[in-house]
């Protein structure tokens, strides 16, 4: 298998609605310094994630004043993937991060202090909800997922869950994936390095897949649902060291993100809301993206596939023990 990083420079083309829609969601990445913050009684903490439908959540319990009721002021800090939240966080310029299960399960086996605190996004539980996607151009001759031997298919980043869940759900159907060629392309840049024909396919998440199908591009394989339905994606995450320093902090945080995502669950129409600010979606659009699944269940038997799975394509010689892993109030610590 090839694998190369990709940096796009060249002019892009798209149809209309397509190029409005990707001119808007190109986000600039930002990356906090220092330790958290107090002021008036009120503690400042960063978190990482990804500017994507699946934090919504995070968003939406910040306007709901989830976060305030607990005495934090939340301040999001944008990153392309988990993977790079993690150093951030491990480093402390970040208190809190966002990260998809196989970075998390990849730290941990390999000593790093990581603690999973919360839930973070799920896959829909059926196909028709399915929010991810590996698309090709509507002029295409890939028709298949066989289709899709020896050819170029972005990554947020490479090593992490899309690695993971492209290998496992395209050998489901009988693809060879020695063969596939992964090239690491942001999520905003996706669509536009396919329409330039610069990959030959892109897998990208909601809002994103909706980039794909507004341009006309044809989905191959919903990759995450065909791993496992209501697959847990990512979680929140801190460290042993922040947990062990700051144990209130953390309990207040996971408190309210799990208000947050209970609340993100049965109020879509704040979840829009929430995805027309930090993701800059255009009004007419925001009511076709397909909204992820939220909810507090860390629904550890697909943590635990991820781990199975992340060992048996190479990322990871031992699944971690995930009752170390995943934090408990009181418990853990």
């Amino acid at each position: 298998m090839t694998q190369a990083r990709a940096r796009f420079t060249s002019p892009r083309r798209f149809l209309p609605a397509a190029a409005a829609l990707l001119a808007t969601l190109a986000v600039a990445a930002a990356c906090g310094g220092g330790g958290e913050q107090q002021s008036e009684g009120t503690v400042t903490v960063r978190v990482g994630v990804i500017p994507i439908s699946d934090v919504a959540p995070l968003y939406v319990g910040r306007e709901q004043g989830f976060f305030a009721d607990e005495g934090l002021r939340v301040e999001p800090q944008e990153f392309a993937g988990g993977a790079e939240i993690l150093p951030a966080v491990q480093s402390g310029d970040l208190q809190f991060g966002f990260s998809n299960t196989t970075s998390l399960l990849i730290a941990a086996s390999r000593g790093l202090p990581v603690r999973i605190l919360t839930q973070g996004v799920q896959e829909a539980a059926t196909a028709d909800k399915a929010w991810s996607h590996i698309w090709v151009r509507a002029d295409s001759g890939i028709t298949t997922p066989k289709d899709l031997e020896g050819k170029r298919i972005s990554l947020n980043t490479l090593r992490n869950i899309t690695e993971v869940t492209a290998k496992a759900s395209l050998e489901k159907h009988g693809v060879d994936i020695s063969t596939l060629k992964f090239v690491e392309v942001p999520f905003p840049e996706a669509n536009a390095a396919l329409e330039q024909g610069e990959v030959d396919a892109i897998y990208v998440v909601e809002p994103f897949d909706t980039v794909a199908r507004q341009s006309g591009a044809r989905p191959i394989v919903a990759p995450l649902f065909e791993t496992q339905p209501s697959l847990t994606v990512a979680t929140y995450f801190t460290t042993e060291q922040y947990l062990a320093d700051n144990t209130d902090v953390a309990e207040r945080f996971a408190r309210a993100m799990n208000k947050s995502l209970e609340y993100s669950g049965g109020h879509p129409e704040a979840v829009r809301k929430a995805l027309g600010t930090y993701t800059k979606i255009p009004d007419e659009l925001i009511g076709q993206v397909r909204l992820a699944q939220w909810g507090t269940d860390l629904n550890r038997p697909s943590i635990e596939l991820m781990g199975e799975l992340s060992r048996k394509y190479g990322l990871l010689d031992q699944p971690p023990d995930l009752d170390e892993l995943i934090w408990s109030p009181g418990g853990n610590q």
